[in-house]
């Protein structure tokens, strides 16, 4: 956890990381602080963004806990009693930093307000109302960028439970059924969907091996390739 009485930014400037603009020079700066803040106005509302959607994200990671038995890597076995479900240690972990993080910040924002706020309890839902009811506060505290830059991590831990990214798409070329134009693409890196049916273009037509190397030499002699 951070030093909470200590920042990195220059003063009057918004001391949290991830906030920077374009200059006129191309030179990279943070936007200036709202007054009485440590955070300019663009990061102050992504922090309270953050601290809303945390609740349901955090509701959201509980279906996630248990990975799904191809997923851990389990065989499977007959005539035996099931063995125990896998846990995803990467939704533990999410949701364990969620709380201690979140409980981390509210002790602060307590010992900070006026008039003294009551504890909210231990949980996401009480805590992140609460630093949402208190987001001045929060915002105002020495280290109120490491806040909203932990609360923001936080909250992206989250998604990538509930919603991991999908992978990015290596285009291969135009399709090669007859009067198809689609692209024809497949994962950046390998997947179930690859495994069981191969690359598939944007109209749906999916790639036998044989359609795949015919994929392959025409893209080795297209005029392309032949000018490079």
């Amino acid at each position: 956890m951070a030093d909470p009485t200590t920042s990195d930014s220059p003063s009057g400037a918004c001391t949290s990381r991830r906030c920077r603009r374009t200059a006129g020079s191309g030179a990279l700066r943070r936007r200036p602080a709202l007054s009485g803040a440590r955070l300019c106005g663009s990061c102050a509302r992504a922090l309270r963004a953050d601290l809303a959607a945390l609740p349901e994200l955090h509701q959201d990671s509980e279906e996630h806990l248990v990975l799904p038995a191809r997923q851990a890597g389990l065989p499977r076995v007959t005539g035996h009693r099931p063995q125990a479900p896998p846990v995803s240690e990467e939704a533990l972990q999410a949701r364990h930093d969620t709380v201690v993080r979140l409980a981390f910040w509210a002790r602060l924002v307590l010992e900070e307000a006026e008039p003294a706020p009551a504890a909210p309890e231990r949980t996401v839902s009480a805590l992140a109302a609460f630093l949402g009811r208190h987001a001045d506060v929060l915002a105002a505290l020495p280290a109120a960028g490491t806040a909203a830059d932990e609360i923001a991590h936080t909250a992206t831990a989250l998604r990538r439970i509930v919603a991991p990214p999908r992978p990015a798409l290596v285009p291969l070329g135009r399709c090669v059924e007859p009067g198809c134009e689609a692209e024809v693409s497949l994962p950046g890196r390998g997947d179930d969907g690859l495994v069981l049916r191969g690359p598939m273009c944007a109209a749906g037509h999916v790639l036998t091996p044989r359609q795949w190397l015919l994929l392959s030499r025409r893209q080795q002699n297209s005029p392309d390739k032949e000018t490079a």
